[in-house]
């Protein structure tokens, strides 16, 4: 598998658009491991939103239009917040799942959900799943999977920095950590040593770098690149 999971994440880093990485992503799910569909989905750790992306198996590619909150899914907040795959089955499966989601794969005895991460960060996360029952969801295929989340993760983020081109400067990352934390442009002018006004000068100015709406726009995908953490 080793040689097949290089190839993959090779393909990530030589794709050239965001959709097409994303895809070659997904395939690897049913290509390397077990499966034979997988559904690909955006989170926001500011918001706590997540977003569907992909869906794709063996008989084709659809895209997913919904969304959800975090905080609607226990599962999934379990998952990110040990940033592994879990796998769920039984009562545990049914009693922590929306019953939205069951009833639309009503197939589905179990749920597998693999944090896709860069950087500590959480930047989406992958549902594989399969028809077939003789499949052994065991540790070293979880962790299998938390490696794999995690490396096609830092492919996509690394060329994400190659497609946009913010040339951040120091000062505008180091202010957009501060907005991370919290703090008030008054606070960050004391701590800095630099007037408020020039504060905001670099926060317009990242935001116009990101191609961002607002600050915390800004700051979302400062994080979902890795710019901060």
């Amino acid at each position: 598998m080793d040689k097949e999971l290089t190839k993959y994440i090779r393909e990530i880093y030589n794709a050239t658009d965001i959709e097409e990485r994303v895809l070659i992503a997904a395939r690897g799910f049913i290509n390397l491991f077990p499966f034979s569909r997988v559904q690909i989905n955006e989170y926001s750790i500011l918001s706590g939103n997540v977003k569907g992306v992909l869906d794709v198996s063996v008989h084709g590619t659809r895209s997913l239009d919904f969304q959800d909150n975090i905080r609607d899914i226990p599962l999934l907040r379990k998952a990110i917040r040990k940033r592994e795959a879990i796998y769920s089955t039984g009562s545990e499966y049914i009693q922590q799942s929306p019953a939205k989601y069951i009833a639309i794969d009503m197939y589905r005895s179990f749920v597998i959900i693999v944090p896709i991460t860069s950087h500590g960060n959480v930047i989406g996360y992958a549902c594989p799943s399969t028809i077939d029952d003789s499949v052994d969801i065991n540790d070293a295929l979880l962790e299998q999977l938390t490696l794999y989340g995690q490396m096609i993760g830092n492919a996509l983020v690394t060329l994400s920095h190659l497609d946009n081109s913010h040339n951040l400067s120091k000062r505008e990352i180091e202010i957009l950590q501060h907005v991370s934390w919290g703090e008030t442009v008054k606070e960050m002018a004391s701590f800095l040593q630099i007037s408020e006004f020039t504060i905001q000068d670099y926060i317009k100015s990242a935001i116009k770098k990101l191609n961002a709406h607002n600050r915390m726009h800004a700051v979302s995908e400062a994080l979902r690149l890795g710019i901060i953490v």
